[in-house]
């Protein structure tokens, strides 16, 4: 999507030294929404509202937009700073909420940058950043470091998040493994994009673990999954799979131009993860470059995809941070 390209830019430039700030310590259930297949966070603010958050482990910044910043009458609190040769608008998170179980974004380290408190980037309402509201409805964007130094719980088949729910190796469980991240010289954590491994077709395979990954839809892809709105969860594959598929299993349906940019969407039988199979699964084609040329600036590795809730919806799902581990329960 645009909006990824554009998020690197800033992206680059962050080195995550794992700094905490006022981070909940207490396990608890989040104050969340299940919205066609995504998990939203309703953080209650300090001005006597609540803000939607969308939770996209696989995005980028972390950011407030301008209308629930003008609604609750905060403006006077946004600052600006330069960030190398960027400049870029800002609100501190603990000018927004206080919540036990609601952490503060990672902040880690921004060369020439004197920002030293958590905060949300606040984009010029006419930014390509703002490109996903246009289809779905929330006040701030959560992405990769807003989850990097926890552990979450997403229970799909009942709805709910928690947080501080931390997993230990376990040799003997064969639905829990090690994710990937892109470290330094020094074995820490550079950026928050995990990599999963998935079997498809027999075809162990590399992913981003998004749960924002979503289909923007055309009119024929809405009619064609029987639903309503402009977009629902999906699931990502590198064009070159997405046409070996095609080609190997002439059956699996198909949906041409299922979404509004032209993408085909095509319908995987069963996914496999440990010892766990589910599906069917829908998956949107994407060009190899954006993984191959985009992504590898923030993972460890040039991934296939991105795995998010048409499979995700399947599971209970533990992911933590700090261990590196994800453990995944079929519901």
């Amino acid at each position: 999507m645009k909006r990824f390209y554009i998020l690197l830019v800033i992206l680059v430039l962050a080195n995550c030294s794992q700094k905490k700030d006022e981070q909940p310590t207490i396990k608890g259930h989040l104050p969340s929404a299940l919205i066609d297949g995504r998990f939203y966070l309703k953080i209650p603010t300090l001005h006597g509202d609540t803000i939607l958050g969308f939770c996209d482990t696989g995005g980028g910044y972390t950011a407030i937009y301008n209308s629930p910043i003008r609604k609750l009458h905060v403006e006077s609190a946004v600052r600006e700073a330069q960030i190398g040769k960027y400049k870029i608008r800002y609100i501190f998170a603990k000018d927004m909420y206080s919540h036990p179980h609601i952490p503060y974004p990672h902040i880690g380290s921004y060369y020439e940058s004197d920002i030293k408190s958590p905060f949300f980037e606040v984009p010029e309402d006419s930014k390509e950043s703002d490109y996903l509201s246009q289809f779905m409805h929330y006040d701030a964007f959560l992405g990769q470091f807003f989850f990097i130094d926890h552990a979450w719980t997403f229970d799909y088949a009942v709805g709910e998040m928690l947080i501080n729910t931390p997993l230990s190796a376990d040799s003997n469980d064969k639905n829990m493994q090690a994710l990937g991240f892109k470290k330094n010289f020094f074995g820490d954590k550079k950026f928050g994009h995990p990599s999963v491994k998935l079997e498809i077709d027999g075809e162990v395979l590399d992913f981003l673990f998004d749960t924002g990954a979503s289909f923007l839809l055309s009119d024929s892809g809405r009619i064609k999954l029987d639903v309503n709105t402009k977009s629902t969860a999906g699931s990502f594959i590198a064009k070159s799979i997405f046409d070996k598929w095609h080609q190997q299993h002439p059956d699996w349906q198909i949906i041409e131009k299922g979404e509004i940019t032209g993408s085909d969407l095509i319908e995987v039988p069963q996914v496999k993860v440990g010892n766990l199979t589910a599906g069917p699964v829908w998956l949107a084609r994407r060009p190899d470059e954006a993984w191959s040329e985009g992504m590898i600036g923030t993972m460890d590795k040039v991934v296939k995809g991105a795995i998010g809730g048409s499979f995700f919806q399947y599971f209970k799902i533990v992911i933590d941070y700090n261990s590196e581990l994800v453990r995944f329960e079929l519901k």
